[in-house]
């Protein structure tokens, strides 16, 4: 049940209704995201509108979908990764494609850069290094897409922290579970250029050190952590998603 009042035309305000109005005029109808949103006008219209600026923007509705999809897997919102999900689908990604997406992958360079990017801002809190933004701009991605990369984290956030707070009844069919981790551990292994931890996290080297720092592995993100293999054969070390402070790869 709703922790927030769902509103409707019969229980809004003037400027609640009228805001309402508006979401129904864009989506068609109200889902509850918003109709919970709206007991706060200042929040729904300030949400509205940055999202409306940010189709404005250099990234394209694909790329932005993915975006809000990806945002929503990480930070674990249902109701956002089932509305996501089916949008994803009325744009035309594949199953496959919305798969790789909740992981922050994608098979175009310059997407899976901007996937990168994201996943990277989140799990660092938005404190990447030199590192990571060299690697975005290394597959094209440019200093507009960047700062409007950043925009969508902020946007998705506000959304998905809203929905674990209001706790909305979902009105979206819901998301397939995410890939079992036995699938995922046999597939989808990707070569990564380095892996940097944050400082005080570990893992064993190749000499059989502690190190913070591994070149050239094999690594699969999967439902909030990064498995990492040092060799094609050998045993994966896990570590958890905050854990990651960078992950590059070879252009």
């Amino acid at each position: 049940m709703s922790r927030l009042p769902l509103l409707t035309a019969e229980t809004a305000d003037a400027e609640q209704g009228e805001l309402l109005t508006e979401v129904r005029r864009q989506l068609g109808r109200v889902p509850n995201l918003y109709a919970t949103m709206a007991n706060s006008p200042a929040t729904l219209r300030g949400y509205l509108n940055f999202r409306d600026a940010l189709t404005r923007g250099d990234l394209r509705a694909r790329t932005r979908e993915r975006l809000a999809l990806l945002v929503a897997a990480e930070n674990g919102c249902d109701y956002c990764v089932a509305a996501h999900t089916m949008r994803a689908g009325k744009l035309g990604l594949s199953d496959e494609e919305i798969q790789a997406t909740r992981d922050a992958h994608a098979d175009d360079p310059h997407t899976d850069a901007v996937l990168q990017l994201a996943a990277a801002v989140m799990r660092t809190r938005g404190d990447i290094t030199d590192d990571a933004l060299a690697a975005a701009r290394a597959q094209g991605v440019t200093d507009a897409e960047i700062a409007e990369t950043i925009g969508h984290v902020a946007l998705n956030t506000l959304s998905n922290y809203f929905n674990h707070v209001a706790r909305p009844e979902l009105d979206f069919p819901p998301a397939p579970a995410a890939e079992p981790k036995e699938t995922a551990m046999q597939s989808n292994w990707r070569q990564a250029h380095k892996v940097q931890l944050v400082s005080g996290y570990v893992i064993t080297g190749r000499d059989g050190r502690p190190t913070d720092e591994v070149d050239d592995v094999l690594i699969r993100i999967e439902g909030g952590f990064l498995h990492i293999r040092l060799d094609p054969d050998g045993d994966a070390q896990v570590v958890s998603a905050p854990a990651v402070r960078l992950v590059t790869y070879r252009p």
